[in-house]
């Protein structure tokens, strides 16, 4: 059973994935079609942005998983 704060992590990579997922399959084709050039730059943003926090969350979960801490 994981604890609390390395459920959070994966739990929090999960619902950023499917939050990613939306912006690129819902969002911004959304903003395109309705011409709303400055609402597809905030997705665009958003999206870096929680992909760069992703990315910081996967490094801590395989850091604490190589160092055999991730329970």
């Amino acid at each position: 059973m994981l604890n609390d704060c390395n459920y959070s992590k994966i739990r929090l990579l999960h619902d950023l994935s499917r939050i990613v997922w939306y912006i690129d399959n819902h969002a911004k084709k959304d903003a395109e079609s309705t011409g709303h050039v400055l609402c597809g730059k905030v997705c665009e943003e958003l999206k870096a942005d929680i992909e760069k926090n992703m990315e910081k969350l996967r490094a801590a979960v395989e850091g604490l998983s190589k160092e055999g801490k991730f329970d």
